[in-house]
């Protein structure tokens, strides 16, 4: 069980540096960084510094930029993404198309986040959007309450960080035994969402989701989207 409520603060800080770089399009002078990151410039300078000595940070005259060492660090990941999202694309472009709607694959990251890795979008200025790379809360999702109902660790984290709401706490068994969740205008008030978990070697590893407006998803459609997506899923995994 990971204790969210130990963190060490320096590390926090560096690592959101890195991500107010990436977010600023992979360079960013230290004042930028400094106001994305709600710290002071001396904080920053001392941050990144060390940084650059490591290579995770480049320097470029006054700019800052992510370091290539990131980029072994990260390669591994990249093909795990990669494999993942190899095999788990027929039954993403499946969702997509039974459904007319954007239809996503997500994986868990951190104990508060998941992290939406290939996303199907439909034509339609109505599809919700969530772009690839984009992180959503654990607890206000469909697709996060996947992660939970699968990952007991992590909803006694939560617990034990007061993040984790005894009523949703309550309907994870519910979703574990029905074989996906729904969020019915919880997260946003006009949206319903569906997802159903993803196995590699009997371990939940992803979740596919799919989300829409109410009066095109009502929830016996999103039941039928449900049981057709696990069919499908099932019949991939056979293969």
């Amino acid at each position: 069980m990971v204790n969210t409520t130990r963190r060490i603060q320096s590390v926090e800080r560096a690592l959101n540096l890195l991500e107010a770089l990436a977010s600023s399009g992979g360079e960013a002078r230290l004042s930028t960084l400094a106001e994305l990151t709600s710290l002071d410039k001396g904080t920053v300078h001392g941050l990144l510094n060390t940084m650059v000595s490591m290579g995770y940070v480049a320097r470029h005259g006054t700019d800052y930029a992510l370091g290539l060492r990131l980029r072994d660090l990260a390669q591994p990941l990249m093909d795990a993404d990669a494999e993942l999202r190899q095999c788990f694309s027929p039954a993403l472009h499946d969702l997509a198309l039974r459904s007319g709607e954007t239809c996503y694959l997500a994986v868990p990251c951190g104990t508060r986040e998941y992290l939406c890795v290939d996303v199907v979008s439909c034509q339609s200025a109505l599809c919700a959007a969530v772009p690839r790379g984009c992180r959503q809360s654990l607890t206000a999702s469909a697709i996060g309450r996947v992660f939970l109902a699968h990952d007991p660790d992590l909803v006694r984290s939560l617990r034990r960080a007061g993040d984790m709401p005894a009523a949703l706490e309550a309907r994870l068994t519910d979703i574990v035994e029905q074989g996906y969740a729904l969020d019915i205008e919880e997260a946003e008030p006009g949206l319903h969402c569906m997802a159903v978990p993803l196995r590699q070697q009997g371990r939940v590893v992803a979740a596919l989701g799919v989300a829409g407006p109410a009066q095109r998803l009502p929830v016996e459609r999103l039941k039928r989207l449900a049981a057709e997506s696990m069919s499908c899923v099932f019949d991939i995994v056979k293969k």
